[in-house]
């Protein structure tokens, strides 16, 4: 029986006014990953650069156009940028936290689920009218969408892209796990914001100042409570995006995947697709790099080399 295979893509940035470029790349790894073949496509935020109605347009237009619009193909989770967006010009620094402030955080949350409303068709929820958390089942395994995007605050969240999984979140979070006909399968959690240090992962990609200070303000807050809750109820993997790379790592024995460097990463020459092969027993992870001045053929492919049984991956 051959592996079931989930595509992993993030951080797209598609935006109708700035870096066209990125509609042009978004398109390509599309492409790139319909042709290498795959069960399920997760994208783990920032589908859009501003969210912007005319941006979320966009988005929607280029994964309609790649049949890619339907729960059976596609899972979302929401990233900051789907919410506050971001700053393009440098005298937008000062003016952009008053446009976070302004930002009617649960109406960007609303249109995000209706732009891909597809998506959530036939999803599981914990209760309550937000589409987050979610389940759904794909394969043997249930995927569990989770929102970790902050809400403003002039101390906590001044720009918008420091994470926190809402307490009333958690709630619903917890009432998905315990309640769920599906809890007792194999789980791997969609989140934007990443439980990795940083320390090392992020040198040398910061290109800007604004990226400097950005570095400073992308931290997800109730880090701890998060894995613990993950671990305790079996999560295999988490997927996610937000760090500009893609790399696989263990955090507190459990597994994590950054698909945030698809689009965007410091090597503008290539970009990047996560790829897991998901058997009976165990989860093998590709990342694939593919030039974006050749042909639509695989050049090379990263493979993280590291498989494990379902137990040892939720340990």
């Amino acid at each position: 029986m051959r592996p079931y295979r989930i595509a992993h893509l993030s951080d797209f940035h598609l935006s109708a006014d700035h870096r066209r470029i990125n509609i042009r790349n978004t398109k390509r790894i599309l492409q790139y990953v319909i042709k290498q073949g795959f069960d399920h496509l997760v994208i783990t935020g920032d589908l859009t650069a501003d969210a912007q109605k005319k941006d979320y347009q966009l988005a929607r237009s280029v994964l309609s156009s790649h049949g890619l619009l339907s729960s059976d193909k596609l899972s979302v989770v929401i990233g900051n940028h789907d919410i506050f967006g971001g700053v393009h010009q440098a005298e937008d620094i000062f003016s952009f936290p008053k446009r976070c402030k302004k930002t009617d955080y649960n109406r960007k949350i609303e249109m995000f689920a209706e732009f891909f409303h597809e998506s959530f068709e036939g999803t599981i929820t914990g209760g309550g009218e937000t589409p987050f958390p979610y389940g759904k089942i794909v394969g043997d395994v249930m995927l569990v969408g989770v929102n970790s995007i902050a809400e403003y605050s002039k101390t906590g969240n001044p720009i918008g892209s420091n994470g926190q999984v809402s307490p009333q979140e958690l709630r619903r979070l917890r009432t998905l796990f315990a309640s769920s006909p599906d809890a007792q399968r194999r789980k791997i959690v969609l989140i934007h914001h990443h439980f990795d240090k940083l320390d090392g992962a992020m040198q040398g990609t910061m290109h800007s100042l604004w990226e400097a200070i950005e570095r400073q303000t992308m931290r997800l807050r109730g880090k701890k409570e998060l894995v613990r809750l993950f671990k305790d109820n079996k999560v295999e993997m988490v997927l996610h995006g937000h760090v500009h790379e893609n790399y696989e790592y263990v955090r507190k024995r459990m597994r994590c995947v950054n698909g945030g460097g698809s689009v965007i990463a410091q090597d503008s020459s290539v970009l990047k697709a996560n790829f897991l092969n998901i058997t009976e027993r165990t989860i093998h992870t590709e990342i694939h790099r593919i030039p974006v001045d050749q042909k639509m053929e695989p050049n090379a492919s990263e493979s993280a080399q590291l498989q494990t049984t379902t137990n040892s991956a939720a340990a």
